[in-house]
């Protein structure tokens, strides 16, 4: 359950990150996969300039440390749920235990001293069925939890992109 919340999370920033990266499908003609490769194509585009920041100041550090991060995760997971898109996947998950176990990973994949100890990404989110589409729309409620929250543009394009990263890893189509 604690995966299927890290793949939501993911799939919100990568929706997120198309108008964050000047790629939002206002033309009715842009497909799901249109969009995606936009995404990847931006995120390749931007590599060196996030290296550079990360290597200045790990992401960990520039989203707060872990308190921040949790409570970003809590907003994401709170967004999920009333996301009519993504909702059916938190059908019976403790979300505070869900907020918690993302907030674990996202802690340990973005130079936090934290370790991440749950299931690997394929695992926890396999049955989900997840579609390309539902990580665009989870991607979404990632990029509206960190600008509810403040975070700048280099930080969410920087989440939006490693999120992008992991799309294998949860879409199975």
């Amino acid at each position: 359950m604690k995966s299927q919340i890290i793949v939501l999370l993911l799939a919100t920033l990568a929706v997120a990150a198309i108008p964050v990266l000047g790629l939002a499908g206002n033309d009715e003609a842009d497909t799901v996969d249109q969009r995606m490769a936009g995404l990847i194509k931006s995120c390749e585009a931007s590599a060196d300039a996030r290296d550079a920041r990360h290597e200045a100041e790990v992401l960990y550090k520039r989203l707060g440390g872990y308190d921040k991060i949790l409570e970003l995760t809590t907003e994401i997971v709170r967004l999920h749920g009333v996301n009519e898109s993504i909702k059916r996947t938190l059908h019976g998950v403790d979300e505070a235990m869900l907020a918690k176990h993302v907030a674990d990973f996202v802690a340990a994949g973005t130079g936090g001293v934290v370790s991440y100890t749950g299931r690997g990404m394929p695992d926890s989110h396999r049955h989900l069925n997840l579609t390309t589409a539902d990580f665009l729309a989870a991607g979404g409620d990632v990029m509206t939890a960190m600008k509810n929250l403040g975070y700048g543009q280099d930080e969410i394009d920087e989440v939006i992109c490693i999120l992008v990263s992991l799309k294998d890893q949860v879409v199975f189509e």
